[in-house]
């Protein structure tokens, strides 16, 4: 656990570029997780295009450490008081000390505050990290199983898991 101050506060647009990068090493972790083509990554300009989308669709919240920006949360609001954690990151530097549970925390207070009743996020099942994250910090509901089919089948994994009394590939 780390002694430095976490919290999390509305972002206002301030340290743009600094954001760019979050949203664009966001992004291309999932696609070094799933073995990705480059050509699937992330650019500065597409990151400033999904960031632009997020500002106008949703709400980001800014992760501070000791009041520096160190990461942030998406977040969608749906009907009947629901919430969806679209996207969660810490930067690389403060990864493992205790931030992103201390800053989730921070979130689940915050949405309580506000009369939310649920948060729902979704993750990659390569990502073992991050379910046993989201378990520790409570998600214990398996809400939704999200299913793809690829017509591109050079995309197809080979590493299996088997869910629901079924097996799957795991993407």
């Amino acid at each position: 656990m780390c002694s430095v101050d976490v919290s999390i506060a509305d972002w206002d647009k301030t340290h743009w570029q600094d954001m760019v990068a979050m949203v664009r090493d966001f992004f291309n972790m999932h696609r070094a997780l799933t073995g990705s083509s480059e050509d699937y990554w992330e650019t500065d300009g597409t990151a400033a295009e999904t960031l632009d989308g997020w500002v106008r669709s949703g709400k980001i919240y800014s992760v501070l450490v000791d009041g520096r920006l160190a990461g942030f949360l998406h977040v969608r609001f749906g009907g009947h008081d629901a919430v969806w954690l679209e996207g969660f990151f810490v930067d690389e530097e403060h990864r493992g000390r205790g931030v992103g549970r201390r800053a989730l925390s921070a979130f689940d207070d915050e949405m309580a505050r506000q009369g939310k009743k649920a948060v729902f996020v979704d993750v990659i099942p390569r990502n073992e990290r991050a379910l046993s994250f989201y378990r520790e910090c409570g998600f214990d509901h398996l809400n939704m199983v999200q299913l793809r089919k690829n017509y591109d089948h050079s995309l197809d994994k080979d590493e299996h898991v088997d869910a629901l009394g079924m097996r799957w590939r795991k993407y």
